[in-house]
């Protein structure tokens, strides 16, 4: 299905310690881009970027906080939609969402909150949790999948679990290489299995 070239393949995320991470890890050739952090910088980006290319598919990956108690740090989730705090949500590309599901390979579940502010506390975490039924959060997801779809790009938002409530965030950077091993393997399944749908 897509990409129909893997350098249609735009991997965008929020940190350039992340996309450097990627690139050093994955094994094709694909566009890579850095957003920076939170939703008006990446609304910002992602429309220049799309002004000079649109691609065939757009991966926004990397790292997210935990809100639900059940997960673990380095668990990898590809949320069916990312929602921001006002109740607003944006499905991934239903298309792919299909042929992957159809594939048995890669796990579509879940909701992610786009949120304005990095959630640190565990009674915050555990209040996200109850009131907006997201399992895990970040400050940009639900805004790409936002400016994707009024560009006709389709759309992913896998995310690494980088930090929970009982880790804090001191875990962020002592697993950050670790957790980037297992993002890389994961997204490389995730464009094989695109490929072949």
């Amino acid at each position: 299905m897509f990409p129909e070239k893997k350098h249609d393949l735009l991997i965008a995320c929020a940190l350039k310690k992340e996309s450097s991470a990627l690139r050093e890890r994955l094994e094709f050739d694909c566009q890579f881009l850095v957003t920076g952090l939170g939703a008006r910088r990446t609304e910002r980006t992602l429309q220049k970027q799309f002004e000079s290319h649109v691609p065939s598919l757009l991966i926004f990956t990397g790292t997210a906080g935990q809100l639900d108690p059940a997960l673990k740090m380095g668990k990898v989730l590809l949320p069916q939609e990312w929602c921001l705090e006002d109740g607003a949500c944006f499905p991934i590309d239903a298309g792919i969402a299909s042929a992957l599901r159809v594939s048995g390979k890669v796990e579509i579940s879940g909701r992610g909150l786009t949120v304005s502010t990095p959630v640190v506390r565990a009674k915050s975490r555990r209040v996200l949790y109850l009131e907006h039924g997201a399992h895990i959060c970040d400050l940009e997801s639900a805004v790409v999948l936002e400016v994707a779809h009024k560009h006709s790009v389709p759309c992913l938002a896998p995310k690494i679990v980088s930090d929970t409530a009982g880790s804090g965030l001191s875990a962020f950077w002592k697993s950050f290489d670790s957790n980037m091993d297992i993002l890389a393997r994961y997204v490389e399944e995730l464009v094989s299995c695109v490929g072949k749908a």
